[in-house]
């Protein structure tokens, strides 16, 4: 049996120090403010997280450091892509071993594969034995899935979900019908919740809940309640949170950092090339974080 994974799963920053070193207090610190808002799992060492900037061994630190941190009240899905694949084969056994409860993998980065490769690809992750979650983000991996080749892939045993970071809704919905029968879809671009939970969806893999965490669990709980009128309250705040990213000007990754630091949650410092805000953005960040609050008619908890 596949697992039946579901619910609001935030894509973990990975807090650094200023030396660029993993700063474990800020990350148990903020597993813990997470596990409190209600999240179901967590995605670690995902994008969010920059594995992009991390080396093996640390990001088999970082698996670890959480691992010993929680305790079984979360679902844990370590990010294990990489640029060599040799390495996404060893970071999925590390995380095995380690007592993950699946890893999420993009197809293979940088070479542009043929299908069949990506086929191949992920039948060696499956054979490792840990449930692997589809990472579709063809914005950043250089390739995007079709229907057919996501319900090749959800017919393996142990793909047992599926991430979708792409914007066209309507290939979204012949992917989502051609692989709901077999695979777990989870929505990874949050303004985009709704639509597809309404086409199959049972979760969201969410950057923004780094920083809004306790909203971003309302409004999935929100839509399967029926509840239309807080759907429509909470994705209006989780809409204007992205807006304010792209007024930002910043990375997706550093904002969400400079975010959390605005509010007053712990999140650490990005790597290079990954630029923090300064003081002055800080601030204006911070202020219109609780000018959205204000509009959509939420309150904001500081931690």
């Amino acid at each position: 049996m596949k697992p039946g994974w579901k619910g609001v799963f935030p894509a973990l920053v990975t807090p650094f120090d200023a030396n660029g070193a993993l700063d474990k207090a800020q990350l148990t610190a903020l597993v813990d403010i997470l596990r409190d808002e209600g999240v179901t799992g967590l995605v670690v060492g995902g994008s969010t997280g920059e594995f992009y900037s991390m080396n093996v061994p640390e990001r088999i630190e970082l698996f670890e450091t959480v691992r010993e941190h929680v305790t079984g009240e979360f679902t844990l899905i370590a990010g294990t892509s990489s640029i060599n694949h040799s390495e996404t084969l060893q970071l999925t056994r590390e995380a095995k071993a380690i007592g993950y409860d699946g890893c999420m993998v993009l197809p293979p980065i940088y070479c542009l594969p043929t299908h069949a490769e990506v086929l191949d690809a992920f039948k060696d992750v499956a054979a490792i034995g840990l449930p692997i979650m589809i990472y579709n983000n063809p914005g950043r991996a250089g390739f995007g899935f079709t229907p057919d080749l996501v319900g090749a892939l959800s017919k393996i045993e142990n793909v047992a979900a599926y991430k979708e970071s792409a914007r066209d809704i309507y290939l979204i919905s012949e992917i989502f019908r051609a692989a709901r029968d077999n695979i777990s879809l989870f929505a990874g671009l949050e303004p985009y919740g709704s639509a597809l939970m309404a086409r199959g969806a049972v979760g969201m893999v969410s950057t923004i809940s780094n920083v809004c965490a306790r909203e971003v669990v309302a409004y999935f709980d929100a839509f399967q309640q029926n509840d239309t009128a807080k759907v429509a309250q909470l994705q209006q705040l989780i809409d204007e949170m992205y807006h304010l990213l792209a007024r930002s000007r910043m990375s997706n990754y550093a904002f969400a950092k400079s975010a959390m630091v605005a509010i007053g949650r712990p999140a650490g410092l990005p790597r290079r090339p990954h630029r923090p805000a300064d003081d002055a953005l800080l601030k204006e960040i911070a202020k219109e974080i609780g000018e959205i609050y204000a509009r959509a008619d939420v309150k904001l908890v500081r931690v």
